[in-house]
């Protein structure tokens, strides 16, 4: 029987038909997939003992309380104690250490060896430096006493014993480009202090502040020092014209604002503090009722003898021979320029950090380190609070293995003997007697005079918080931080990929997810 074509195209076209039909390909799909998704590559969720932590949140200044639900060892939800809770950063905290782009490998052998060759080298109008883009913590006073052990050592801050704001005394906020509602402060005391206070919010763009604002000022941008004198001339003199006309606002709505202000317990924030804010703050009588004194932290007394706080501004040109930046939590920046003309001409720069997106693409050493919730370290006290604080972000997960502590390596370099400063400076805390220890596990507050020294570390390494009791003298003056510095600084790590998160695994994959910080 002689084949013909059609007889050889009803034959694969009932071939094809019946394989179309039959489960084997959409089968194999299926396991495909389902291979993919448990390959040896792909990481796997823990399985344990559920269990609750308390730790504090160190991405920000806030340092909100955290409730971590914990699978073992491993973190698998974070969440805001009774009534205070989280932002959307600090929800997603646990998965920051897989963040891309982290840093994770170093030479900190390498980077000694080059800031005491360089300090060898030195001429005799040359120091180094320490520059802290969070001051006030127990690693600062390390810094401190580092650099007054070292000749010609100077410790850089941002901010020296900056005033606090006491948001429940205020009635009307004018903001000059201060992020309020997204990040200025404490999320659960700022919005419980919402409801009574008005909410003015110039910037140049509508961010998600002025949206929520009660007015928006749209000013030009780079015009923030210029409404804070218009409306301190208005109050002083009443008359705006010329500064007005820098920040295209009218001269009537200037006026209005400033008589809005003026009826009383007013205060006005910026991005960046200048003195016609200041002023405008001392005018309004803010001094001592929405903006108040507070006192630091006890520390041990053997600690007193620390190098003082040295604005950049005040550094002389080309005369850091060694510069160390600590950018493990970058609470402000300093513009790259204004670093620069500060160091000599074969100056060594060290950063601290944990992505290439901040001053570590200008540093000849970038030394890796921990990040939350990896390392254990002391969160200041945020701007909105009133009282001295001690807290601990206490680490969920063990922190990778070539990460470099910043404190103990200064500590290193200057021959600081090895101690916990830590523990040094719970105990001192302790000892002083002062405030209340508030532990969220069980929502207790118990006067620090009651518990022993043992038991309130044991306390704050579980979560606690000390709080300080009420005290401190009106502050004479808002002490900015000079005309160099910006304040808030966000930084991305995108570069290379690093390990995934145990608990996105092939979302985290396939979405290309980011991480910010």
């Amino acid at each position: 029987m002689k084949t013909t074509r059609r007889d050889l195209f009803k034959f694969a076209a009932g071939g094809a038909t019946g394989f179309l039909f039959t489960p084997a390909p959409w089968r194999l799909v299926t396991d495909t997939a389902l291979w993919s998704e448990n390959w040896p590559g792909i990481p796997r969720p823990a399985r344990g003992e559920i269990r609750t932590r308390f730790t504090h949140c160190a991405l920000c200044p806030a340092g909100c309380a955290v409730r971590a639900r914990c699978v073992g060892e491993q973190p698998v939800a974070l969440a805001g104690v009774a009534g205070r809770p989280l932002c959307a950063f600090g929800l997603t905290g646990h998965h920051v250490p897989y963040a891309e782009g982290r840093i994770r490998h170093g030479n900190p052998q390498q980077a000694l060896a080059a800031v005491q060759t360089a300090l060898a080298q030195r001429g005799p109008a040359e120091s180094i430096a320490v520059l802290d883009l969070r001051p006030e913590r127990t690693a600062s006073w390390t810094y401190r006493r580092a650099m007054a052990a070292l000749p010609r050592g100077l410790y850089l801050a941002p901010r020296s014993a900056l005033p606090a704001v006491n948001l429940e005394n205020v009635k009307t906020i004018l903001s000059i480009g201060a992020p309020v509602l997204d990040g200025w402060g404490t999320p659960a005391n700022v919005w419980a202090a919402r409801r009574h206070f008005r909410l003015i919010q110039a910037e140049a763009v509508e961010s998600h502040t002025a949206v929520l604002a009660d007015q928006w000022l749209p000013i030009r941008a780079g015009s923030e020092a210029a409404l804070a004198t218009a409306i301190l001339r208005v109050l002083q003199a009443g008359d705006c014209a010329e500064a007005a006309q820098l920040t295209g606002l009218a001269e009537a709505e200037i006026v209005s604002i400033a008589r809005e202000l003026s009826q009383g317990d007013s205060l006005v924030l910026a991005v960046q503090e200048s003195a016609a804010v200041v002023e405008l703050n001392r005018l309004l009588g803010g001094m001592g009722r929405t903006i108040v004194g507070r006192r630091e932290a006890p520390v041990p007394a053997s600690w007193k003898t620390a190098a003082a706080v040295t604005p950049l501004d005040t550094v002389p040109d080309r005369s850091i021979r060694a510069l160390l930046i600590d950018e493990t939590a970058s609470d402000a920046y300093y513009p790259w320029p204004a670093i620069e003309r500060k160091l000599a001409a074969e100056a060594v720069v060290i950063a601290f950090a944990a992505a290439n997106s901040g001053y570590a693409r200008h540093a000849q050493f970038t030394l890796p380190v921990a990040v939350f919730p990896e390392t254990i370290e002391d969160v200041p006290p945020a701007v909105d609070s009133a009282v001295a604080t001690f807290r601990l972000a206490t680490p969920l997960v063990a922190a990778p293995a070539d990460v470099v502590n910043p404190a103990d390596f200064v500590a290193r370099l200057a021959g600081l003997p090895p101690a916990d400063a830590l523990r040094q400076r719970a105990d001192a805390i302790h000892a002083s007697g002062r405030g209340t220890l508030v532990t969220y596990a069980d929502s207790k507050s118990i006067p620090v005079r009651k518990v022993q020294p043992d038991a309130f570390w044991k306390a704050l390494n579980e979560g606690a918080c000390w709080v300080d009791s009420p005290g401190g003298a009106p502050p004479a003056a808002l002490r900015g931080s000079g005309g160099d510095a910006v304040v808030a600084m966000t930084w991305e790590m995108r570069a290379a990929r690093g390990p995934m998160s145990p608990l996105l695994s092939k979302i985290y994959e396939e979405s290309n997810l980011r991480v910010r910080v």
